[in-house]
């Protein structure tokens, strides 16, 4: 899976190598989407409230299907059922009003193109309800669906997009990535992780623990693994070479690759990626976020610890979701996940 925005634009281009689709999402209706994300997940507390409603944009058939999403309108729930997004014959209604409304028009410049929805769930999945949403009021193979999941201030929203695949709707998200301008745009550095009481400096290599203590908390932490830096200088070199041929039109799925693995490695679990990759030379910085059961972190990575090449992570749960994203260039976002299950 990759990512990647175009240079000079206001969008941010999201393409699958190997599938026909290019969705180009505006950095402005990112920002208001995220606002209204946040507002549901700061009004229940713990868990959030899920909102949702319809992207608005315009479709291009072609070679390549391109979506554009420009804005969105928001379809209110009343939330009969609890915080999450499913709506009661008259949040229905609503929604079929919104759809009937934003149908293609020569007098308006966009229709509907899409689904979002905030996800407060586990994973990141549409449920059986947003697909027969979908099937029933937008129907279109051209249409597609947004879920984003919030963390909080501190860190940015993950979000996944979806589309049809011979008519039917895949299990797991075709492009994930930050659902953040800051990230998306290259406005800056990655977001700092919030303090723990207790905190050290990370190294290249790294071992991380989560083991519960006693107040119910878990936390992490690096060990340092000796003669990391030997490497360092060629990497550098190399790095330096591929990033000025990344933006390259010619160049193939195979370069969004990052090799992205886990395995079982005594009591621990040993996570590795392709140091030899193109998007991991030419990154100043990653980061690995980390799903273990209900415990999640988020951990940044500079330049060296990237071309290190793995961490070893000290499990609490038997179900554990790694997943590294890489920031090759501004406005370009790579990722990959992997699970791990006992």
């Amino acid at each position: 899976m990759a990512a990647r925005t175009q240079d000079a634009s206001e969008y941010f281009v999201c393409e699958v190598p190997g599938k026909p689709v290019s969705i180009h999402l505006h950095l402005d209706a990112i920002d208001r989407i995220q606002a209204d994300v946040m507002r549901g997940f700061a009004a229940v507390p713990k868990r959030g409230a899920e909102v949702g409603g319809i992207l608005l944009g315009v479709i291009e058939h072609g070679a390549v299907l391109t979506v554009h999403i420009e804005d969105f309108e928001a379809v209110e729930c009343e939330h009969k059922s609890g915080p999450s997004y499913v709506l009661s014959d008259e949040d229905r209604a609503r929604f079929r009003a919104a759809c009937d409304h934003w149908q293609p028009d020569e007098t308006r410049p966009m229709y509907a193109v899409g689904f979002y929805r905030s996800h407060t769930r586990d994973n990141l999945a549409l449920a059986p309800e947003d697909i027969e949403l979908m099937d029933e009021l937008l129907p279109s193979p051209a249409q597609v669906a947004l879920l984003i999941k919030p963390y909080g201030a501190n860190k940015p929203s993950l979000a996944g997009f979806f589309f049809r695949e011979d008519g039917v709707f895949p299990r797991a998200a075709a492009l994930e990535f930050p659902f953040r301008r800051r990230e998306l745009a290259g406005d800056g550095d990655a977001p700092a992780v919030s303090p723990r009481p207790e905190t050290r400096d990370y190294a290249p290599d790294a071992r991380l623990s989560s083991s519960p203590r006693k107040s119910g908390l878990r936390t992490g932490f690096w060990i340092p693994l000796s003669f990391v830096f030997l490497l360092f200088g060629v990497a550098l070199g190399l790095m330096t070479a591929l990033a000025r041929g990344w933006s390259s039109s010619s160049r193939e799925a195979q370069d969004f690759s990052l090799g992205l693995s886990v395995a079982r490695s005594d009591d621990n679990l040993s996570v590795r990626w392709d140091r030899a990759a193109s998007a991991i030379h030419a990154a100043d910085h990653g980061v690995l976020e980390i799903d273990d059961g209900s415990y999640t972190k988020s951990v940044d990575l500079d330049t060296a610890q990237l071309k290190n090449g793995s961490v070893i992570y000290r499990n609490a749960s038997g179900d554990v979701r790694f997943r590294l994203t890489v920031y090759p260039q501004p406005r370009v976002a790579v990722s990959e996940t992997v699970e791990w299950r006992k």
